[in-house]
C-alpha cells in the first residue's frame, strides 16, 4: 500500500522538478534574503530591495496600457518589458507560490520577434496587445506547455498540449506576450488555491491568508505587479473571490462574451452552469482595455458559442439606481467587510445616487443547487483521474467521493428549476421600479463578494453563496477595492449571540482581526446579462468615490 500511495507523490515531485530546471537562477533571491514567514504583508517587498534595476522597476509598476504606449513611442523594447515582468514573476513565486509552468524562454523568443517587427516595419506594432505580458490561468492550453488543473494525473496526460485555446491563439495575434501560468486548486473547484503538485498560493497582502480561488495564484501574481494584467476563470466565484481577496478589480462576463474553446476543464461537458473567461488587474483602465482588444478582434469567428456582440459605449444616468445587499441571510459577513459595505453605502448616499435595499431571493437554493450541478455525474470525472494515481482528495473535496450520479431525467429536473429561479431573481429586478425614487429598475447591485477579506488558509467552509447564484443566473458583475482590514477598527464582534447556523457560528467564532490585518475588504458589482461595459463604467463612478489607495 504504500508504495502505491507514493506514486502520486513521485509524479508531482518529477513536474515540480521539471519546472524548477526552468529558472534562471540570476532572477531569484537567495532564501538569506527572502523574509520570515512571520513578515505577512509583503506587498512592497520587492520594490523596497535593489532585486531589480531602476528600469524594471518603472515598467512593471506601469499599467499595461502604459506599457504597450511605450512599447509603440520606442521609449521600451518588447524584450526590456518580458525580461522585466519574468525577473519580477519569479521573486513574486518566491514570496508566495503562484506559479505554475514557467516558460520565459519562449516569452524572450517572441518579445525578440516582435522588436525586430517593429524596426522592420518603421516602428509599426503587430496589434494593440504588441510586447504585452499577459498570464494565464492553468486552465489556458498554450502551444508547448502542460495544463495541470492541479491534478497529478494530468502533469504529464499530455506532457504538452499541440494547439493554443483560442483566447490563447488571439492574444498571439494581437501582440501579447505570454510566459507564465499560474497555480489552481485541485479542478479548480475549489474557493482555496492549494493542491498535491505545486502547494499553497499565499496572499502577499496578508500571508496567513488564502489567496483564494480558483484564480488564487493569476490574484497574487498581480498583485505583486509579476503580471501587468491576467486571465482568469469563473463558474462559482474562482474570478471574483480571489481577486477580492487581492484587492484587484475583475470583471466576471456572460457566457458568449468572451472566448472559452480550448481550455482545459475540470467538469468537461458540464452546460447546466458555464464557466466563463475574464480579466484581472491593479488598474480598471486596463480591463476595458483588454475587452476592447479582444471584442474588437471578432471573437465569435473563432468560438461558435460567443455572441456576436460589438464593444458598445454607453453613458449612465447622472444619479444612479442601486440595490444593497449587507447580509445575505445565511452567513453573515465578517466586521471588515460590513464595515465595507458600510463606507460605499455612505459614500454612494452622499453623492446623490438612490439606494435600496436588495431581497436576496432564491440566493441559497442557487448556491446548493450550482453544487449539484458540480457533482452531477457523481463527482466521477474529478474522483477518476485522482484514483488514477492514488492522489488523496483534500478534506473539501469530500462531495467527490460521496456524490451519487444524477440520472438525466434529475438533472432536467433541477435545471427546469434553476431556469424558474432566476426568472424570480430577473423579476424581483425589474420590479425595483417600485422601491426607486425616478420609478426606474436597479442599475445595479453591490454586495459582499465572500464573508471574509481573505479568510485564514484551510477555513473556507465552501460557502459561496454570494457569488455562485449570479453565475446561474449568467449576470455581468465584476469586484472592486474598498480597504484594507484594520485590527483596530474590525473587532471582533463580541455582542452577537444568535447565529444562522452552525457555519455561520464557526466563521464568526474563527475571525480574528490581528490574524486578519491588512487582508483585502472588496465588494462585487452586479449588472444584468451581457451588461459588461455598464460594469466596467459603473466601476469608474465608484473608483472616483472612494478612492483606494493600498
Amino acid at each position: 500500500m504504500t508504495v502505491i500511495k507514493e506514486k502520486y507523490k513521485e509524479i508531482a515531485n518529477k513536474k515540480r522538478l521539471e519546472r524548477d530546471s526552468k529558472w534562471n537562477l540570476d532572477w531569484l533571491i537567495p532564501e538569506s534574503n527572502l523574509p520570515s514567514r512571520e513578515i505577512k504583508d509583503v506587498l512592497n517587498f520587492i520594490d523596497s530591495h535593489s532585486f531589480l534595476t531602476p528600469l524594471e522597476i518603472e515598467i512593471t509598476n506601469s499599467s499595461a496600457i502604459e506599457i504597450v504606449t511605450n512599447i509603440q513611442k520606442q521609449k521600451w523594447k518588447s524584450l526590456q518589458v518580458t525580461l522585466a515582468f519574468c525577473h519580477r514573476a519569479s521573486i513574486s513565486h518566491q514570496l508566495c507560490n503562484n506559479l505554475s509552468e514557467i516558460f520565459f524562454d519562449k516569452a524572450i523568443e517572441t518579445a525578440k520577434e516582435l522588436d525586430d517587427y517593429q524596426l522592420k516595419n518603421n516602428g509599426k506594432t503587430i496589434g494593440p496587445l504588441h510586447g504585452l505580458p499577459v498570464s494565464l490561468k492553468d486552465n489556458f492550453n498554450v502551444k508547448g506547455q502542460a495544463t495541470t488543473l492541479g491534478m497529478v494525473n494530468f502533469c504529464f496526460n499530455p506532457e504538452k498540449f499541440e494547439e493554443d485555446s483560442v483566447l490563447v491563439s488571439m492574444l498571439r495575434n494581437l501582440g501579447a506576450i505570454l510566459y507564465v501560468k499560474t497555480n489552481v486548486p485541485v479542478a479548480m473547484m475549489l474557493p482555496e488555491t492549494k493542491n498535491h503538485i505545486w502547494g499553497v498560493t499565499l496572499n502577499p497582502m496578508n500571508r496567513l491568508l488564502s489567496a483564494g480561488g480558483s484564480s488564487g495564484g493569476e490574484a497574487s501574481l498581480i498583485k505583486l505587479k509579476g503580471s501587468p494584467l491576467g486571465i482568469g476563470s469563473d463558474i462559482g466565484g474562482s474570478i471574483r473571490i480571489p481577486s477580492s481577496f487581492q484587492n484587484l478589480y475583475s470583471l466576471k462576463p456572460s457566457f458568449g462574451r468572451f472566448p472559452t474553446f480550448g481550455t482545459r476543464s475540470g467538469l468537461p461537458g458540464l452546460e447546466s452552469v458555464n464557466s466563463v473567461n475574464g480579466p484581472i488587474g491593479n488598474n480598471l483602465q486596463d480591463l476595458k482595455f483588454f475587452c476592447e482588444s479582444i471584442i474588437n478582434s471578432e471573437p465569435w469567428n473563432y468560438d461558435p458559442k460567443i455572441v456576436e456582440l460589438p464593444w458598445r459605449n454607453i453613458k449612465l444616468p447622472e444619479k444612479l439606481n442601486l440595490a444593497v445587499l449587507i447580509d445575505d441571510g445565511i452567513i453573515q459577513p465578517t466586521p471588515p467587510i460590513r464595515r465595507g459595505m458600510e463606507l460605499v453605502i455612505n459614500k454612494l448616499k452622499t453623492a446623490g445616487h438612490d439606494i435600496i435595499e436588495w431581497e436576496p431571493i432564491n440566493h441559497y437554493r442557487l448556491s446548493t443547487l450550482i453544487t449539484e450541478f458540480f457533482t452531477s455525474d457523481g463527482g466521477k470525472h474529478v474522483l477518476n483521474e485522482t484514483l488514477e494515481v492514488n492522489e488523496p482528495l483534500f478534506p473539501y473535496m469530500s462531495n467527490y467521493g460521496n456524490s451519487k450520479d444524477l440520472p438525466v431525467s434529475k438533472l432536467w429536473k433541477l435545471q427546469n428549476e434553476r431556469t424558474i429561479l432566476i426568472k424570480q431573481v430577473l423579476d424581483n429586478w425589474i420590479q425595483t421600479s417600485k422601491k426607486t425614487k425616478n420609478g426606474k429598475p436597479i442599475d445595479a447591485i453591490i454586495m459582499p463578494v465572500t464573508p471574509f477579506a481573505g479568510n485564514p488558509i484551510d477555513k473556507f467552509y465552501n460557502y459561496v453563496g454570494y457569488t455562485s447564484p449570479f453565475n446561474l443566473c449568467d449576470f455581468s458583475t465584476g469586484t472592486f477595492p474598498v480597504s484594507r482590514v484594520d485590527s483596530n477598527i474590525d473587532k471582533k464582534d463580541l455582542s452577537r449571540n444568535e447565529y444562522y447556523n452552525d457555519t455561520d457560528f464557526n466563521i464568526s467564532q474563527d475571525y480574528d482581526p490581528i490574524e486578519s490585518h491588512g487582508g483585502g475588504v472588496s465588494l462585487q458589482l452586479i449588472c444584468r446579462r451581457f451588461q459588461e461595459e455598464k460594469v466596467l463604467k459603473i466601476l469608474e463612478v465608484l473608483e472616483k468615490l472612494i478612492d483606494y489607495k493600498d
